[in-house]
């Protein structure tokens, strides 16, 4: 009885290894991990562009305010300063002591002044009122006391003027005109002095 051998003939070439080649998958693995540390810097790139781009937003609307409320505080000041440079004009036109009438001439030059000293009031009061809206709170309030002060001023010129039309002593003394001028000048002093301090650090 014969015995029949059967002979399996490899299919592998002679000298390849039978493992598996892991060779493309690296190939794979790698061009992945590429792609994915390209996208990786690509958003940290963007991301550090935002930020820098979001910050330079942030400074310019900074400098924007800051040279808005400096307008502001500019504009308050100077339109203030115009009327009180009525104040030597005005003592002039309105002599004290009250000697006599004014004359016609006289009292149509005085009118003027104080025509021109309420627009000028009028002026100082809309400025004063957008820094009170801008502020901050301290410059705000010496804003407000700007107008306080301008307001009593405006006062006691009519009254002065009145008396002097008349040429009748006031019923009061001339307190209230000198006390108004320099309260004047004080709150103009304490409104510099509260818009430089903003300015500067703000």
């Amino acid at each position: 009885m014969s015995t029949t051998r059967t002979t399996w003939v490899s299919l592998t070439a002679p000298g390849e290894s039978k493992g598996f080649d892991w060779a493309p998958l690296w190939v794979l693995a790698g061009v992945l991990l590429t792609g994915f540390f390209a996208l990786a810097g690509h958003y940290l790139v963007q991301r550090g562009a935002r930020h820098q781009a979001k910050e330079q937003a942030a400074r310019d609307l900074h400098k924007w305010h800051r040279d808005l409320r400096r307008q502001s505080y500019v504009d308050c000041i100077v339109t203030y300063e115009k009327m009180r440079d009525l104040i030597s004009p005005l003592a002039r036109a309105i002599p004290w002591p009250v000697s006599r009438a004014l004359t016609p001439e006289e009292a149509s030059q005085l009118n003027d002044l104080l025509l021109m000293l309420a627009q000028r009031y009028d002026d100082a009061f809309q400025k004063c009122q957008v820094v009170r809206l801008e502020g901050p709170e301290a410059v705000a309030d010496a804003a407000h006391q700007l107008i306080f002060a301008a307001a009593g001023f405006l006062h006691a010129a009519d009254e002065r003027a009145k008396a002097a039309r008349a040429g009748q002593q006031p019923a009061h003394s001339p307190e209230p005109w000198n006390a108004s001028a320099g309260q004047m000048n004080n709150a103009l002093e304490e409104f510099i002095k509260a818009a430089r301090t903003v300015i500067a650090v703000d």
